[in-house]
């Protein structure tokens, strides 16, 4: 199961969900889930002009380049949902780092118990879970770009290499140094 910021998507096996670069998500696999990431940048071919996450049902596509053939030529489906304003004007309160959860929520008149709840509601995930996804992807952009696992650790504010590795393992199924080579010249 995947939670995004427009809803939540099952998967199983043979579909495909398609998350646009941008979109916090969190990935919630049982026991017996396996499932293949495929990261692709917004610009590449197959999901130029996707704006929001989708699922595709009974694929059958086993191999990146099936799976590319079968994004490419889906045609989205138009009750697929919109991204709401009031989720937006939340993600972007808790976008900033500086101010606590507890600061948020007073400023909207509400308990930091009732904020978390109606963040969870409207966007999917709680708003430490969306801090992380936030600094997760910063991470993964930097590596990508060649900076250090230990500066990309400092940056993201982690408390060490390892506490990165550990995180960034789980969300993206790959250790910071293997992504990182994984783009180097």
């Amino acid at each position: 199961m995947y939670v995004t910021t427009v809803g939540e998507f099952r998967a199983i096996a043979g579909d495909i969900v398609v998350i646009p670069v941008g979109v916090p998500h969190a990935s919630h696999g049982g026991a017996c889930s396996i499932v293949s990431h495929l990261y692709l940048p917004s610009d590449h071919a197959a999901v130029k002009g996707i704006s929001g996450p989708f699922c595709i049902r009974n694929s059958r596509a086993t191999l990146p380049a099936e799976m590319l053939d079968a994004i490419g030529s889906h045609d989205p489906c138009p009750r697929r949902l919109t991204r709401p304003a009031r989720c937006a004007a939340l993600t972007e309160m808790v976008s900033c780092d500086d101010l606590a959860i507890r600061t948020i929520a007073a400023r909207q008149g509400r308990s930091t118990d009732g904020f978390i709840r109606l963040f969870k509601r409207e966007v999917g995930m709680t708003p430490a879970a969306y801090r992380l996804a936030l600094r997760l992807a910063s991470a993964r952009s930097r590596l990508k770009r060649g900076d250090t696992v230990a500066d990309v650790a400092y940056a993201g504010s982690f408390c060490d290499q390892s506490h990165l590795g550990r995180l960034f393992r789980r969300a993206y199924g790959a250790t910071p140094a293997a992504y990182r080579s994984a783009f180097a010249d």
